[in-house]
């Protein structure tokens, strides 16, 4: 399924993109140096390069290595600096017993708020308020990880398609 990608494009570029005030998404196809390996350019623009960062939790991110290495590079980052900067957004519905195999997962979402995406209208406007203003309040770069099922690099899937918002 490429459900992840698909909500990513049309729904949280549209939203912030285009929104009021727009916020700028960085998209690897778009914004990142050519030439330079997607893993760097990952690291260096993403998780180095952010004090937020945004993870689009789905069974697909569960599932996938590279997803789940980069949500523990961002928590290793942010636990050496004493910081909780990590947004956590559920694109839909996975068992709590999964989330423990990505590490520090389960216990993010025992002890933060993190935001839930819903397809009926008046939740969907809640959602999008909350997320800009955890956005906009920072006013900082934020990384997102999620699973790109047609990425020529399927078992290093979240590298070709990790964002971040700038």
């Amino acid at each position: 399924s490429s459900y992840d990608e698909v909500w990513v494009m049309n729904e949280l570029m549209e939203n912030l993109e285009n929104g009021v005030p727009p916020i700028q998404l960085c998209l690897h196809m778009r914004d990142f140096q050519a030439g330079k390996s997607i893993a760097s350019n990952i690291i260096d623009e993403g998780i180095m390069g952010s004090r937020k960062i945004i993870v689009i939790v789905s069974q697909h991110f569960i599932d996938s290595a590279w997803c789940r290495f980069e949500f523990e590079l961002a928590q290793s980052r942010f636990m050496m600096e004493r910081s909780a900067n990590i947004i956590i957004i559920i694109l839909e519905d996975v068992e709590e017993r999964k989330t423990k195999k990505v590490f520090g997962l389960h216990k993010h979402l025992k002890k933060i708020t993190y935001l839930k995406w819903s397809r009926d209208h008046l939740s969907k406007m809640r959602f999008w308020i909350s997320l800009r203003k955890a956005i906009i309040a920072t006013n900082q770069k934020f990384l997102i990880i999620y699973w790109k099922t047609d990425s020529p690099f399927n078992s290093y899937s979240a590298v070709s398609q990790s964002y971040y918002i700038s």
